[in-house]
Formats: C-alpha cells, structure tokens, sequence
C-alpha cells in the first residue's frame, strides 16, 4: 500500500512540476542563452555553498555526484522533494524593480540494487526563464520616427536524470549518470509604430541526452575526495514561429511556420572536483572547484559571447549529538560561500555571481534520516553598468528530505 502511495505522489508532483513553464524567474540575465541556470539543488547542499562533489548519500541524496549512491546503506529508500521562493531586486542606470517568484526545485528518489550499488532518479529545472523589456523605443531607418517594441519572455528547460553508484572497494566508489534535457522558451515580440502592430511569437524547442560519471575515494571515515566529468552534449533545437500584423484594425498573418531546424545549442565539457573533512566528530568542511569549457563550444549569443566558467563554493555543516534526546542537539547547522565568475561577456563585462548560503537540517524521527532542509541564500549577480543590471537576491529552499518510507511496516491489517 505504501508504494502504491508514493507512486501516486510522485506522479501528481511531476505533473505539477512539468506544468510549472511561466515565470520562474524574474532575472534579467534569463534573457540570455538557454537562461538562468538553475541555483538550487537536493537537500543539504543548498546550504552549503552549492558544493557536495565529496560528501556521501547516507542519511541524503546527493546529486552532484553519482558515486556517492554507493553509501546507501541497502535497506534504505530515499525520497527528496522541493520548492523554492525568490525575491529579485534589478538595479540599473535608470530604474530599481523588485519581484517575486515561487518554482518547484526538485522531485528525486534512491534505493539500493545490490548491496554495493544504488540509483537514484532526480527531476530539476535545468535553466529558467522570465523577462520582461518594455518600451525600447528605436529610430525609423532613414526617419526621425520612433517605434517601440515590448518582449517577453518564458519557459525553460528541465533535467531528467538518472544516476547509479556502485563500490569497488571499501574505499573507492564510481558512478555514472545520463540525463535527458528538454524544454523550451517562449518569446513573445510586440512592436508598436504609430498604433499598427507587429506581433512575433517564438517557441524554441531543447533536447538531447548528457552523459555524466563520478568517482568518490574515502582513505578514512573523516576524509574524503569526489571528483566528477560531465560530458559536452549539444541540445536539439527547432522552432516555432507566427508573425502577423495589425494595419488600420486589420490583422493579417504574414508567417506561419512550425519545427523550423535552427542552431544547436551546445553545453560543454564541465569538470569538477571536491574534498571534505571532519573534526572531532561535529564539524564537516567540504569544498568544490568546477571547470566549464564554454570557449569550446565555439558558439555566441546575439547579446554577448560565451566564455569559461570557474565555480568555488564551500561549506560546513555542525551536528551536536545524532543520538541525543534533546531537539536541537540533532539539528544540522550549515552555511557556505559561492562565487563563479559567469560565462558570458557581455561588452567586454562579464555576469559573476556570488552568495551566501545559511540553513538548518530539521529532523523528524530519531528512528532514521528524516528531515525538513531549509536554507537561504543572498547573492549578488552582475553589475550596474550603461548595458548590465545588479540583480541582489534573496532564495529561500525548503526540502521534505525523507528515508525508508516503502520499508515501514503497517500498523494495519
């Protein structure tokens, strides 16, 4: 009964999820590429600067690296889900603006195959997008006319992916995953000159698989190393497209075309690497560096030019006492830093970003590894400049993280 349930759950949570496709961000940096990569992940590692390469899944899913699925304890089954709000404030040369936004951030599952291997299936959003210019006004060619033009735009991709982890060795663990990409973005343009209408619709469309593997080497119980390889994909595109106008009242449709063959997108080879280490049983550090080859890709965006992307981002994470009676000696205490230094170059300026994360892993039985992950983070993304916007903003993550939930016997006949 128990499973049937959970099926169920998971289903109606992955409807919600793949219907969220408007508005799931207020970034103006989402008008570039595919997007606004998505900033939230599974569980603890929110909070701790973004980064996990090293840590193990033991007690949580840890999705950013497939080898740590290995540390599944074999009787164990995982469940992970998660939402996200995020207040945006856009600074620029002329105006301040603020906004809003909730969005699904994660549905994801675990459980052992054998007792040295495990896997996990995770669905994420992959990038997001939610813009907005309004009123851009543009001289008529060869004229002292103007006319204004309005865009918006929204969607974005999704991650579908599933991962598996197996150990070599008491100390080595490998995994592997593969994960489907898919979505698409929706620009709508609307130019007004002298009250006729030009109307621009596009829906581009994002596809293809990726390919990642992982490696976790633990020489002792308070020491550990992670490193992980996710392959370069290029993502399948096709648009489509109608364009009409609005002349003295009267619409005429001027194009009208579906699944157009447009460019690729291509996503690079990114490599990262991670250690953690704990100190007198309480305290674990863990930091991540990571490396996106975005020059190889040898591709540009109408706005800017891509370029390679550096990640750092650390944490720690305190815990008093697991086997105390008293509350708040099982809490979690987390926090971390994070910077990377953006990867497209926009007049010569590049959009870096950086933040700090803070949070808490509330426990919700002393009899397994049940928790409410919440953490927060502020950040700060680009610059005030004549062609960039300073985004601040406040992300607020909170994850039902829940164990053994198919194993508990019913109380019931």
């Amino acid at each position: 009964m128990n499973r049937i349930y959970i099926t169920l759950v998971l289903i109606i949570l992955a409807q919600i999820a793949l219907s969220q496709t408007n508005n799931l961000t207020g970034s103006p940096y989402s008008l570039y590429g595919l997007g606004v990569f998505n900033e939230a992940n599974l569980g603890k590692t929110n909070a701790l600067g973004k980064s996990g390469v090293a840590l193990e899944s033991f007690y949580e899913i840890n999705n950013l690296n497939p080898a740590s699925l290995a540390t599944m304890t074999n009787k164990s089954f995982m469940f992970d889900v998660g939402f996200t709000g995020e207040m945006d404030t856009y600074q620029n040369n002329k105006s301040e603006d603020s906004k809003w936004r909730t969005n699904f951030s994660n549905l994801a599952i675990a459980f052992p195959v054998s007792n040295k291997a495990a896997m996990s299936i995770v669905l994420t959003p992959f990038t997001n997008v939610g813009y907005e210019l309004v009123g851009l006004e543009t001289n008529v060619e060869g004229s002292s006319d103007l006319y204004t033009t309005y865009v918006t735009g929204s969607g974005g991709l999704n991650s579908f992916k599933a991962n598996y982890g197996m150990a070599l060795t008491d100390k080595i663990n490998i995994g592997a995953g593969l994960e489907y990409i898919f979505g698409n973005i929706e620009e709508t343009e609307v130019v007004d000159y002298d009250s006729n209408y030009l109307y621009i619709d596009r829906d581009t469309y994002y596809k293809n698989l990726r390919a990642t593997v992982g490696f976790q080497y633990q020489p002792s119980e308070k020491f550990g190393f992670g490193a992980t390889v996710k392959f370069p994909t290029s993502l399948h595109a096709s648009q489509d497209i109608e364009v009409s106008k609005v002349i003295d009242l009267v619409e005429v449709t001027v194009q009208d075309e579906e699944e157009l063959d447009i460019n690729n997108f291509d996503l690079p080879l990114e490599f990262a690497v991670g250690f953690k280490k704990t100190f007198w049983n309480k305290l674990t550090v863990n930091a991540d560096y990571r490396r996106s080859f975005w020059d190889a890709t040898d591709q540009e965006d109408n706005l800017g030019s891509f370029k390679d992307q550096d990640f750092i981002g650390a944490g720690f994470e305190y815990l008093g006492n697991v086997r105390s009676f008293k509350y708040w000696d099982r809490v979690r205490y987390r926090a971390g830093l994070t910077y990377d230094n953006g990867y497209l170059s926009i007049n010569q300026e590049t959009i870096n970003n950086k933040a700090l994360t803070l949070g808490l892993g509330l426990p919700l039985s002393l009899k397994n590894n049940s928790f409410i992950n919440v953490s927060y983070s502020y950040g700060e993304r680009g610059v005030v400049s004549s062609t960039l916007t300073k985004e601040n903003y406040h992300l607020l993550s909170i994850n039902l993280s829940l164990e053994n939930i198919w194993f508990v016997k019913s109380k019931i006949n």
